[in-house]
């Protein structure tokens, strides 16, 4: 009996693991329905709380009336005494009480319900900061689970692809030689094309006679023609 309540408890040990795993796997959902049901809760709580202001405030506005036909009738009755109507008078007086007790009756009521709006309009507040609480709570939540799958997800990516990585990085070695290479054959080219200007302009230069060969054979022939002139 020993080993079946330990393997029961075992087993019951392991249910609980396994429902905490499931929580903390959707904690984000969980927590994203439990906001609305109380925003939901919340708004449903305000429409009942407009409904007892309404209320109240009926209550107030029959309190007035009441007030106004007690005060035109203790003017009525005055004046009942005033014309010695005496028995007139009593009854007017009975019709003030009742009025007055009416207006007491209200009043008691009044008092009580905007005691609890005030009470629920409290509760609805506080559990508004909570829900604001909440929801801050939720975004954060939100960030670092984002920020942990893109870390996951990078370091899986490099890990996997550790080789490739290294193919690609010679690769784009090779596109760099080429690129350096070509940068080089256009150098050459301009060079080249500058080297083939300067032969142009030497080419016409000695068409023109200018810039020459110097110190031939008829430039020596001259020089000696001259001497001998002057001989």
């Amino acid at each position: 009996m020993g080993v079946l309540r330990d393997m029961l408890t075992a087993l019951k040990g392991g249910a609980n693991e396994v429902g905490e795993a499931i929580v903390d796997a959707n904690a984000i959902r969980i927590l994203e329905q439990e906001i609305r049901d109380a925003e939901n809760a919340i708004g449903s709580a305000k429409q009942s709380l407009t409904r007892m202001k309404a209320s109240e405030i009926r209550l107030k506005r029959d309190m007035a009336t009441l007030a106004t036909d007690a005060a035109d009738y203790e003017k009525k009755a005055l004046a009942a005494l005033n014309a010695g109507e005496e028995a007139l008078a009593a009854e007017v007086a009975e019709r003030i009480a009742e009025l007055e007790t009416d207006r007491g009756e209200k009043a008691t009521e009044q008092a009580a319900l905007d005691a609890e709006i005030h009470k629920i309009h409290a509760m609805i507040k506080s559990r508004e900061k909570i829900i604001a609480k909440n929801k801050r709570e939720l975004d954060k939540v939100r960030t670092v689970q984002e920020l942990q799958k893109a870390t996951a997800s990078v370091s899986k990516n490099f890990a996997a692809t550790g080789s490739t990585e290294h193919r690609v990085s010679k690769a784009l070695e090779r596109v760099k030689a080429k690129q350096e290479g070509w940068q080089d054959r256009m150098q050459a080219g301009e060079w080249m094309e500058g080297q083939e200007a300067g032969d142009d302009i030497d080419a016409k230069l000695r068409a023109k006679g200018i810039g020459g060969a110097t110190g031939g054979a008829g430039d020596v022939l001259a020089r000696l023609k001259a001497k001998q002139a002057a001989a």
